[in-house]
């Protein structure tokens, strides 16, 4: 059996100097990072946590818990109180939501072309004299009367009901 004799200090220091370079080369080499990418979600989606997440986020809401949904929109949103809707059913609640939830909706689809309108529309009224306003209210209640003496109920004697 033959001992190894120590190498020398030099060729100690070449020997290192390869393996780095080995080892380098092997870091450097080119990664495909959408495989990389694609493993790891692969590995998120085996995670039994995520599995039970993704079945209960599949599952439908009870009615309770979109009654209390509902009610915790209301209160945050619009401005309701808890005690509003005490005793009131889901049947009784869901009205007033989607009336409050599509109202909020529509204003924040409303078009630049709708709003330009409705400021033109501020400030016009804004700008408005007395006269004009006291002119607009005179043409509002002469057609008022106007409707009233065309709707007027005229009884007609020619119709013959006997009770």
């Amino acid at each position: 059996v033959e001992e190894l004799k120590p190498l020398k200090k030099k060729q100690q220091v070449e020997m290192d100097e390869e393996y780095t370079k080995k080892l380098h080369d092997e870091l450097n080499k080119d990664i495909d990072w959408d495989v990389a990418i694609e493993h790891v979600k692969q590995k998120a989606k085996e995670d039994p946590a995520v599995q039970r997440y993704q079945v209960m986020k599949k599952r439908p809401q009870t009615e309770a818990q979109a009654q209390k949904n509902m009610i915790m929109y209301l209160k945050n949103v619009v401005g309701f109180r808890l005690d509003y809707f005490k005793r009131m059913s889901y049947d009784d609640i869901r009205p007033i939501f989607e009336a409050k939830f599509n109202s909020n909706i529509e204003f924040l689809l409303k078009t630049k072309e709708q709003m330009k309108e409705e400021k033109s529309r501020a400030i016009q009224s804004i700008n408005e004299t007395p006269a004009q306003k006291a002119s607009k209210r005179r043409k509002l209640n002469e057609e008022v009367e106007d409707l009233k003496r065309n709707l007027e109920i005229v009884p007609d004697e020619d119709d013959d009901v006997y009770t």
